[in-house]
Order: C-alpha cells, then sequence, then structure tokens
C-alpha cells in the first residue's frame, strides 16, 4: 500500500549532531536525530519551543526519517569555553567535530493535514533553517510530495530504530569498498518544556548507517521511495 510522504532535500555546509554523553571531545551524528529532523518543521512553522513539543503541537502525528544523498566531508575544530567562577575567569579547550557539505532527504509522513502546511511552510519558513546549531543554516533544494511503498530489506546511509548488534542484519560486503562503523546511540523523540527549558524525553535507541556501509536487515517494515529503502523513527 501507497503511502504520501513529503520529502524535503536539505543541504548544510557545515553542520554537527553532538552525540548526547560528549563533553571535551564533541562527536558529531552523520545524520540529524529525529528531534533536530521535528525541530526544523517547527522552525519552517514558526512554533516556539513550548508550542513544538506540547501535546497540542501540530507536528504531534507527524512521521520522521532520514538518509543521507553524498557523504559529507569531516573535520575537527577546537574551541574554547570562558568559565566564570565568582571573581575568577578560566578559559577550557574542547574539540567539535564538523560536517562539511552534507546533504540530506528529509522525510515527513502521517498527519494529512500537517504535512501539507509543511509544505507550504518551507516554501516560505517563518523561522531561519538550520540543522544543529543555530548558525547553521541549510539550503532547501526541493519539496515535493512522493509515493512511499512497501521496502526491501537492504538500508544504507540512514538511521534504523534499535541497536543494530541485536537486529537480525547481514553486511553487504563488495570488494574494495571502505566501510565507516555503524553508530548506535539512545536518543530522545521529544522534549518537555519547562520554565522555558527543555528536557528530553521518551528515549529510544537507534542505529546510524554510513553512506558505506549496506545491510540486509530482517524482521523490520520498511518503505521505499525515490529507491531508497528507510523506516520511520517515531511511529
Amino acid at each position: 500500500m501507497a503511502e504520501r510522504v513529503l520529502c524535503v532535500k536539505v543541504s548544510a555546509p557545515v553542520a554537527s549532531f553532538r552525540r548526547p554523553l560528549d563533553h571535551n571531545y564533541q562527536r558529531t551524528l552523520p545524520m540529524p536525530p529525529p528531534t533536530t529532523i521535528l525541530g526544523l518543521a517547527g522552525a519552517a512553522l514558526g512554533l516556539p519551543d513550548r508550542n513544538l513539543w506540547s501535546v497540542t503541537s501540530p507536528l504531534r502525528a507527524v512521521k520522521v526519517a532520514v538518509w543521507i544523498d553524498e557523504e559529507p566531508g569531516l573535520a575537527r575544530d577546537m574551541w574554547t569555553l570562558l568559565k566564570i567562577k565568582g571573581a575568577s575567569m578560566t578559559r577550557s579547550p574542547y574539540f567539535r567535530e564538523l560536517l562539511f557539505q552534507a546533504r540530506y532527504t528529509l522525510l515527513y509522513g502521517g498527519d494529512s493535514a500537517a504535512t501539507q502546511e509543511l509544505y507550504k511552510a518551507f516554501h516560505d519558513p517563518a523561522f531561519p533553517l538550520s540543522l544543529g546549531r543555530e548558525d547553521e543554516l541549510v539550503n532547501v533544494l526541493l519539496i515535493e510530495f512522493q509515493e512511499a511503498t512497501s521496502g526491501g530489506t537492504l538500508l544504507r546511509g540512514t538511521v534504523v530504530r534499535g541497536d543494530l548488534r541485536r537486529l537480525n542484519v547481514r553486511p553487504v560486503l563488495r570488494p574494495g569498498t571502505r566501510i565507516s562503523p555503524p553508530i548506535v546511540e539512545r536518543l530522545p523523540l521529544r522534549f518537555e518544556v519547562k520554565d522555558d527549558v527543555r528536557h528530553p524525553t521518551d528515549y529510544q535507541v537507534f542505529t546510524f548507517l554510513p553512506l558505506s556501509l549496506e545491510v540486509e536487515v530482517s524482521g523490520v517494515s520498511t518503505l521505499q521511495c525515490q529507491g531508497r529503502n528507510f523506516v520511520w523513527l517515531n511511529s
């Protein structure tokens, strides 16, 4: 059975998605996590955090997914934080990984009325659109509705719910292919906003598959769009 999904292709000159437990050395996820994908949609609609993550949010029933279109460049940058304690000040360095020239396809599905509003909003966003930090703006390359059909078992360059080490998977190895390892992280699916402070909630485990690694996954319900298989991350 076909499903109508909104595909938003974006590029980012610079992007970074900090892994949650990193501090002095902040590694990046290769793709935006579910909350970042929803946050981008909220910015397009002009929703402040309190409205975006409330139980009455227009995005509450919207499903999200993502895949990598092109392998980004990776660099490491050193930053310093100015710490003030009483009358003294100290500088603390930390390293941060950055992705360069990243290109993604973001997918939104589920609530048809909400995705129709998103289609309009991405053409004329209320707030600046960024992935990661506020100054890491994205270019929207394409906004269109597509039909997603029942998918196959081969996945690459996308995010899967669950720990790959506990899923029934088989890597597809080809001669000469340089393979990057997948990343497994426990991440929130949404936030609760109290006193204008966001608190992560509804944690799930996700596996981020690099574009260079194709795996055959059994027992996972997938969809296919534009020749790529994917799964909804918050359904």
